[in-house]
């Protein structure tokens, strides 16, 4: 099923043309319309006061998975704004499935600041295996597909080019993530032993993080607890890069089922580091 899709260089390129196509629209109709322009009544919140979802959120998902559902024969979605407060345990085991998140970095983007994107991803039995993100204010539309590389298209220049995370040895580590998910008798602590030991800077964007990391920006992501819509981009970017993507307790490949903290890092040496760093061999939440 999977050769239909990406088995020759014309359909992964149809395919690539059109989820670039449909990004690129989506923000130009709706996402940058509403972008310094929402009223208070056109945001709300979900898990927390600090989680935002907007208009622009809702409609853009609407708009995308109205237009993906049916393409490459795909008839099933999870969507970031109608999955995050539902179970979606009856699709993990879908051959096909679409992942849709709309604007990725909703704080950012109801800030004003320009950390954000739109991210749509393919997973097939639970693993994801393309991916495809966009950062509109930028114009850089940069995509994945595994086992077959991470390339970045600058759409100012119309330039391609293959991304590759270069050797890195003793270098100075910086990285971005968080602690949220973590359970909170642990979550500052391990929050301390990053912000004390790594160059840690919060970015708020899983899709911009990845890419940073790719682009040698960053040397690691970490992030307490995951979701399909933020790290099916995180783990294909990175690890179509020369990165390296596991779940960071039991050390696990990243599914859209999994569960728990997960690290992103430039190498397995640097993943190795930052691992031992957050979470030393006897810390409590490492061996539950």
């Amino acid at each position: 099923m999977l050769d239909t899709i990406i088995g020759n260089i014309s359909q992964r390129d149809k395919l690539i043309d059109f989820i670039m196509n449909l990004l690129i629209e989506v923000n130009e109709n709706i996402i940058l319309s509403y972008f310094n322009n929402l009223k208070s009544n056109d945001i709300e919140t979900k898990s927390s006061v600090d989680d935002f979802v907007t208009i622009a959120d809702k409609k853009s998902e609407d708009w995308l998975s109205s237009r993906l559902l049916g393409f490459q024969n795909i008839s099933k979605y999870i969507g970031e704004e109608t999955s995050y407060n539902n179970s979606f345990s009856n699709l993990l085991n879908e051959p096909l499935l679409w992942i849709i998140d709309p604007i990725d970095g909703t704080k950012n983007y109801v800030k004003g600041s320009s950390n954000f994107c739109s991210m749509i991803s393919i997973s097939s039995y639970g693993v994801p295996f393309a991916t495809f993100v966009y950062q509109p204010l930028e114009k850089i539309f940069v995509y994945a597909i595994k086992g077959f590389g991470a390339y970045l298209i600058n759409l100012n220049t119309e330039q391609k080019t293959q991304i590759f995370i270069p050797k890195l040895i003793n270098v100075n580590i910086i990285g971005s993530g968080g602690t949220k998910g973590i359970p909170e008798l642990h979550r500052n602590r391990i929050m301390n032993n990053l912000k004390s030991n790594t160059n840690r800077i919060f970015i708020g964007s899983a899709g911009i993080e990845a890419i940073m990391l790719a682009l040698n920006k960053f040397q690691f992501i970490f992030h307490g607890r995951v979701t399909p819509w933020d790290h099916s981009p995180v783990n294909l970017i990175v690890e179509e890069s020369g990165g390296l993507v596991l779940m960071a307790r039991d050390r696990e490949m990243f599914n859209i089922g999994s569960s728990g903290p997960i690290l992103a890092a430039s190498n397995i040496e640097i993943w190795e580091k930052v691992r031992n760093l957050a979470m030393p061999e006897n810390d409590p939440y490492r061996l539950i």
